[in-house]
């Protein structure tokens, strides 16, 4: 019997599914703001519909993740120059000293699965 197209898929969400736990109960975040907080850890400045478009997920949605990062206060936003309407968002001391927090996750068993 071959094995069910999904399983390899069940058991990558089982590790996704524990790293949102971590997460919430050690860091009080949503895996959506530990992945802008990511996509933000290069330096380089971004605009929201940049990183929705690139996360995957709604302008909305966007918009709660990097309010709540915001709130935190681990990323600054800064208004376009000529049209005040765009936002661009970059991450700051705070925001990069919590992504290497983060990045001290064991990621191990998951990227074993993507092998």
């Amino acid at each position: 019997m071959t094995e069910c197209k999904f399983s390899k898929m069940s058991a990558m969400m089982f590790h996704v599914y524990q790293f949102e736990n971590y997460l919430a109960y050690e860091h009080k975040m949503l895996l959506n703001e530990a992945l802008v907080l990511g996509m933000l850890g290069n330096g380089k400045t971004r605009r929201s519909t940049d990183l929705a478009r690139e996360l995957g997920t709604t302008y909305s949605m966007m918009s709660r993740t990097l309010a709540a990062l915001e709130k935190a206060e681990f990323i600054d936003r800064a208004f376009g120059k000529e049209d005040k309407r765009e936002m661009y968002f970059t991450i700051n001391k705070a925001g990069s000293k919590k992504l290497s927090a983060l990045n001290g996750y064991d990621f191990s068993k998951f990227l074993a699965l993507l092998a």
